[in-house]
């Protein structure tokens, strides 16, 4: 916070290098696509969410962003979720706040169409989570992993972690649901 107030977050996957900040522009939901953490423009960017999210993940679906950065940093390995084997052994994602520790677990990676998802689905309510749950069921592609012995309801709470896939109608989504919250 000393460096950047915008942050209010960490995420962090064991086992893999996403180990960031998760920050929030006040008022421009593009800011940190374009600008670093010490404020500085260009890239990695920051893994961050828009101002459509609270920032005490109280919501039906967090939506997070990150750049698939070649060198594999941000959200650079995130396609390798593709692979069931290494969903299972990278099942857990941990969110930590001033106020608590969040831990969710994986259920699924999907290559999916470019529409903005907090647009498109109304997760103010649970009928959104299940609208938005249901379209990830029949995405229908090579690149998509769904762990059916995973049970997530329409009044669970999820993160989607998405990143660009290098086809600009479509992203990469990684789901994972609430698990605990201390």
């Amino acid at each position: 916070w000393e460096q950047n107030e915008d942050i209010y977050a960490w995420i962090y996957i064991p086992g893999t290098n996403i180990d960031y900040p998760i920050l929030q522009h006040p008022t421009d939901n593009s800011y940190y696509l374009e600008y670093n953490l010490d404020g500085s423009k260009g890239y990695p960017g920051c893994i961050y969410t828009e101002n459509v999210n609270s920032k005490d993940f109280a919501d039906y679906n967090t939506l997070i962003y990150g750049h698939n950065m070649k060198n594999g940093t941000m959200f650079g390995k995130l396609d390798k979720y593709r692979d069931p084997s290494y969903m299972k052994e990278h099942n857990t994602i941990v969110i930590y706040t001033a106020e608590h520790i969040y831990t969710y677990k994986v259920f699924a990676a999907i290559t999916y169409d470019n529409r903005h998802l907090m647009y498109s689905f109304d997760f103010n309510q649970e009928s959104g989570l299940q609208a938005f749950l249901d379209s990830i069921r029949k995405v229908n592609n090579l690149n998509t992993y769904i762990d059916e012995t995973i049970e997530v309801t329409s009044s669970d709470k999820i993160i989607t972690l998405s990143t660009c896939n290098g086809n600009k109608k479509q992203r990469f989504l990684v789901e994972a649901v609430l698990i605990d919250e201390q």
